[in-house]
């Protein structure tokens, strides 16, 4: 099997793993058994494993936001080996991706590109410790490319893991969604491209691993 199979394969595991908490097409969340699920026992556990394969001696049992570390882990379970940037922020390892020295994951326009089973999806995102995020993925280039010349910090962002594509429909399974390993399901357009206004979508990790 390829890695971008296994890559989401494994994604679905762990979602199996915090017992398939989802955010439905029309917003409607279902299976979260707690509404902080990475702070209760043994999903904090399972948040450390995450950190560990993003390089951090983080527990599972603090704060920072970890849905990077869960992309690095799923590509180290998946064995990707280095043909991926492991970086627990997305900005940074779609930066590395976006110079072009990762053959296999291109980085693409969310307008224009048709999702299928192993591509990340990018999106931006705001919160208290954040600077203010690219609107459009022409931006979010520019932005990348001052990060890898050492211009500009790093900004947060999210990515999830495509699983399934139906017509008019993705699953994605990410990390730190509403504090768990959550499948959510967006609209997409006669074209296989996302239209759904619940994030910011910037990009499409295109992976041919």
């Amino acid at each position: 099997m390829s890695i971008r199979l296994d890559l989401a394969g494994i994604a679905r595991r762990e979602w199996i793993r915090w017992g398939g908490p989802v955010e439905k097409i029309d917003g409607q969340r279902l299976g979260f058994t707690h509404k902080r699920m990475e702070a209760q026992h043994p999903f904090w556990v399972y948040v450390g494993e995450y950190w560990r394969a993003a390089g951090s001696s983080l527990d599972g049992r603090d704060k920072p936001p970890w849905s990077g570390a869960f992309i690095c882990y799923c590509f180290r379970e998946a064995n990707a080996g280095d043909r991926f940037p492991y970086s627990d922020n997305h900005s940074r390892y779609m930066a590395a991706i976006d110079g072009g020295q990762h053959p296999g994951l291109t980085l693409v326009d969310v307008a224009t590109a048709r999702l299928e089973v192993g591509d990340l999806l990018w999106a931006s995102r705001t919160g208290d410790e954040c600077r203010r995020p690219p609107a459009t993925f022409a931006s979010a280039h520019r932005e990348l490319t001052a990060i890898r010349n050492g211009t500009a910090s790093t900004f947060c962002s999210h990515s999830d893991i495509v699983v399934d594509v139906r017509p008019g429909e993705v699953d994605v399974i990410g990390g730190n969604v509403s504090q768990a390993v959550t499948r959510t399901t967006y609209r997409l357009d006669t074209k296989g491209q996302v239209r759904d206004g619940r994030r910011s979508f910037l990009g499409v990790l295109k992976n041919a691993l």
